[in-house]
């Protein structure tokens, strides 16, 4: 009998990712790309793979699927020989999570009106009856293009249930924008964890009723407020800070509502909650994974507030508020030589970030953006550090702030949110023998 045909290394990956084996799953992985496979066709096989095989009954987050997601998301940003070995460490977190052992069945998706099934899926999932939810969910995702009606339906209902500090709405964010990244192929199948983990996973609407709570004793029209306003000034910027060191959940919603009705804008006010969930990382000592949190959870609110054209919307802002709410940071002030030029700048920076220097390297960053140096390179260049240590040592929380950080700084050009990325994966847990050995294999 004629030998059977060698497997690809892109069904080899599917296989070892299934059977949940990191290390052959990213073997698979690395020779798919030596192959020439574009790495973003790998990434959605593995994404298919993944999502297929998640284990919804056990109500965890689906990291794997959010860091294959903060992958795609990030190659923008980086040198594109760097691309591969983010694309491996979210492949290895991919693989070493718990899964079922067969594919799910084929999603069920229920037909009719959109508007009608966005009602009735935000009805059931207020009343917990994830059966009933999931398919009018699903029935509202469109195969091949952005049906903007499910997005809205899918991040409303995770700013409802805040469950896990926030991880729902994380997860929903990510499903979305790895959807969007890979064309809306295979759509249903890619958004479905995070319908499945949004409807099984630990329930908490408390930001969400503290959020009601308020803007219903003060009768607001959310409409009245949803769109327009004007920029943050210098004075607004410090009343935010003020109101974000609030003793109380309702003193910091009426003072982030006064602020609204004085007419500043719910987009460049979530900009800047961002900006202080950026400074409190950066002022944190260590690798602290809460702050990585609240950071993410305001990136995702922020993306959250300008997808939706809603009214709804702006809760998204006010739960990003209570989360980054806490005592004012003091940042620490560290005195490094100042770089000759544009190219001993970006070689100190990562110099720090080899060396493990997270003070230095921040500070670094931010002389680096002072003296007007294109921001890119740096940014790429913390992009591959973010990629160094093990995803498996840090969860996948590196690739996750990486893309947050870039894509706020994109936006915003705070240059906090790039040091505060510096500081972060210069105190990750180092683990860099596997990056290590895979871009030797990629060099060769």
């Amino acid at each position: 009998m004629p030998d059977s045909p060698p497997a690809s290394p892109v069904a080899e990956l599917e296989v070892a990712l299934a059977s949940s084996r990191p290390d052959p799953a990213c073997e698979a992985a690395l020779r798919a790309v030596r192959s020439g496979v574009p790495p973003l066709e790998v990434l959605r096989a593995a994404a298919r793979t993944l999502a297929s095989h998640y284990d919804a009954a056990s109500g965890l987050p689906p990291h794997g699927l959010a860091t294959l997601s903060a992958a795609a998301c990030l190659q923008a940003s980086m040198d594109p020989r760097d691309v591969p070995v983010a694309l491996l460490q979210a492949v290895a977190l991919a693989a070493s999570e718990r899964k079922l052992s067969a594919p799910q069945a084929p999603p069920a998706a229920v037909s009719g009106e959109v508007t009608h099934l966005g009602r009735s899926a935000i009805l059931a999932a207020r009343a917990g009856s994830a059966a009933d939810a999931e398919p009018l969910f699903l029935g509202i995702v469109e195969e091949g293009w952005e049906r903007r009606m499910a997005g809205d339906v899918l991040l409303r209902a995770s700013l409802e249930d805040c469950g896990e500090s926030g991880h729902k709405l994380l997860v929903s964010v990510k499903a979305w924008q790895l959807a969007r990244a890979l064309g809306f192929r295979d759509a249903r199948v890619l958004i479905r964890p995070a319908v499945q983990y949004l409807l099984r996973g630990e329930r908490n609407r408390r930001l969400y009723a503290a959020t009601l709570g308020v803007l219903g004793k003060h009768r607001v029209d959310l409409d009245s407020l949803s769109s327009g306003g004007r920029p943050l000034d210098e004075d607004a910027r410090m009343r935010l800070a003020t109101l974000l060191a609030a003793s109380t959940e309702e003193g910091c919603i009426e003072a982030l509502l006064a602020l609204v009705q004085d007419g500043y804008a719910a987009t460049s006010i979530a900009e800047g909650v961002g900006v202080e969930a950026a400074k409190r990382l950066l002022a944190a000592e260590g690798y602290h994974i809460e702050l990585v949190h609240v950071l993410l959870f305001a990136r995702a609110a922020r993306f959250a507030l300008e997808f939706s054209r809603t009214s709804e919307r702006l809760y998204a802002l006010f739960e990003a508020a209570l989360r980054v709410r806490s005592p004012a940071p003091h940042l620490p002030s560290v005195a490094v030589a100042e770089a000759k030029d544009e190219a001993a700048a970006r070689q100190r920076i990562a110099e720090d970030l080899r060396n493990r220097r997270p003070r230095e390297a921040a500070v670094c960053v931010r002389n680096y953006l002072s003296r007007g140096y294109p921001p890119r390179p740096v940014v790429a260049i913390l992009a591959a550090s973010a990629s160094v240590d093990s995803s498996l040592a840090n969860q996948g929380h590196n690739l996750l702030l990486a893309e947050a950080c870039a894509s706020e700084y994109a936006v915003t050009r705070a240059p906090e949110f790039l040091m505060a990325l510096a500081k972060s994966v210069s105190s990750s847990p180092k683990d860099v023998k596997a990056s290590t050995e895979w871009a030797a294999v990629l060099a060769a």
